[in-house]
């Protein structure tokens, strides 16, 4: 049976701030297409993408003079990806941006549909077809638009891209895309395609910052293994990290987190052979083992990231899942 393609349900937000800008009832347009509208306020909620495709279609027979794309660029927020927006936009350039919003794209859809190619003055971000007809057509105009706008602001790029190719024919608005996206824009490509001038994307981005990089990536490298996973074992690991370093998850609401019971869960995870402390251990030594190979993070500061207030009490857990001290430990890994 093949594995049912999703994406981040938070990645809708969008139509719901366009929807209530236009008066219009969310949940009515979201129950339509199948999306409960609980969905929106849970996290890590994924949904359907043929979902998807079946809302955006039916938003562009319900406003047929709207532009769903750029309408929805607009409504745009950075944290709608959660922590892979921040991530990206504190790499060190643009294209460095690029790259990581593609390395975890699972985490906004398990299409993974994003290609970057590097030529030698170009690089091109390329959007293979993964809806039917104007879906897909909205996806592209929204996915660009919002790409573009990025680069624009946090590169101060006061040029046009040196093409956009966009799927399926639209050129009764060729005016309005142009005022977006440049004069060179076309239609009926295969597949989308922005491409921009390399130059532009290895410069440094003001918005870069290395202790969010440091802090934030092994949480996305967790979050795409569970994505892919799709287990409960993987799906309760980021619950922990995700409440790390203010909170230690409690049994108790990792079941809540699951819609579960107590005694389902423990039942669930003696299932799989392991209990939740056990899981709890297994992640948090997992978070101090990546962040311990980084000799610029202190120790005081991977005892903090792993939760624990003091760092004698870090080191006493640490040696109790490894059998080593953390400074041990660092020592035999960079060495």
């Amino acid at each position: 049976m093949a594995t049912q393609q999703t994406m981040l349900a938070s990645d809708l937000r969008v139509v719901e701030r366009w929807l209530s800008g236009q008066g219009a009832s969310v949940e009515d347009a979201l129950q339509a297409a199948g999306i409960p509208m609980t969905a929106l306020t849970k996290p890590r909620s994924r949904i359907p993408t043929a979902h998807v495709g079946a809302l955006l279609t039916q938003l562009s027979s319900q406003y047929p003079a709207e532009d769903i794309g750029l309408a929805l660029a607009q409504h745009h927020h950075i944290m709608d990806t959660h922590v892979l927006g921040i991530t990206a936009i504190s790499s060190e350039t643009g294209l460095a941006a690029l790259q990581r919003l593609c390395r975890y794209q699972a985490l906004v859809s398990t299409h993974s549909p994003l290609q970057i190619i590097e030529e030698t003055d170009s690089v091109t971000i390329a959007k293979n077809v993964v809806y039917e007809g104007i879906a897909e057509h909205i996806t592209q105009v929204f996915l660009f638009a919002v790409l573009l706008h990025s680069i624009r602001n946090f590169t101060d790029f006061p040029g046009d891209p040196i093409k956009v190719s966009l799927y399926g024919a639209d050129e009764d608005r060729l005016s309005t895309y142009r005022s977006v996206f440049g004069p060179r824009v076309s239609f009926s490509a295969q597949r989308g395609e922005l491409v921009l001038p390399r130059k532009l994307l290895v410069q440094p981005i003001s918005t870069s910052n290395i202790d969010v990089l440091t802090a934030n990536e092994p949480m996305l490298e967790s979050l795409v293994r569970a994505v892919r996973e799709g287990s409960l074992l993987a799906t309760l690991k980021i619950a922990i990290l995700d409440q790390l370093p203010g909170h230690t998850l409690t049994e108790e609401e990792a079941a809540a987190s699951q819609n579960m019971s107590l005694r389902t869960l423990q039942r669930r995870l003696q299932d799989e052979g392991t209990r939740f402390r056990v899981l709890l251990d297994q992640t948090r030594a997992e978070l101090a083992e990546n962040r311990l190979g980084d000799p610029m993070v202190g120790l005081s500061e991977v005892s903090y990231l792993c939760g624990f207030s003091e760092q004698a009490s870090f080191s006493r857990a640490f040696k109790r899942w490894t059998g080593e001290s953390p400074s041990t430990y660092r020592q035999k890994l960079l060495s």
